[in-house]
């Protein structure tokens, strides 16, 4: 069991670097948009913390959705396709965290089950990010002749995808 004075503020690190990373990459091409952003992310994160299993949680991960909307246009090189990477993966990990501590009051311990499957959670999310960006960058870089080949390989990464997720949710530990 790890006790909620160690976990609970891990969680909530994960939420608060979640948005100073997608508020960068917001910067690198809208730096106004982000400076802007700021403050209200800067609120949202302080409701979402104070309630996860509230409608805080839920509005912060939809404003993290808007900052990557609003970050640029469409991936067209690898670091394109590793910022969107990037960006999808923490906010889907903000997602986690917040479910996480909305799931167990606030002076509860977590269980070591508990624990490993977040942690093969976002494993699992991390892995699918990753196979994403390389096939955009494929799909990017690629003669269009190729383009059989590479929706071969994303069925295949979309299997495997679930093929994983079934196997995290399934396992209880």
């Amino acid at each position: 069991m790890t006790p909620a004075r160690r976990w609970r503020p891990l969680a909530a690190l994960v939420v608060v670097l979640a948005d100073v990373v997608l508020l960068l990459l917001t910067a690198l091409p809208l730096p106004l948009t982000a400076a802007l952003l700021a403050v209200p992310v800067a609120l949202v994160t302080g409701w979402a913390l104070r309630r996860p299993g509230r409608w805080g949680a839920s509005v912060l991960v939809l404003l993290q959705a808007l900052l990557v909307l609003v970050s640029g246009g469409r991936p067209t090189d690898v670091g394109g396709w590793a910022a969107a990477a990037v960006a999808a993966v923490l906010v889907l990990a903000t997602h986690l965290a917040l479910a996480l501590l909305a799931a167990f009051p606030p002076g509860a311990a977590l269980p070591a089950a508990t624990r490993r499957r977040w942690a093969a959670q976002a494993g699992v999310l991390a892995a699918a990010g990753g196979a994403v960006a390389l096939l955009g960058t494929l799909a990017t870089s690629t003669p269009s002749a190729w383009g059989l080949a590479l929706v071969t390989l994303a069925l295949a990464a979309l299997a495997g995808t679930a093929a994983l997720v079934w196997r995290t949710t399934s396992r209880r530990a």
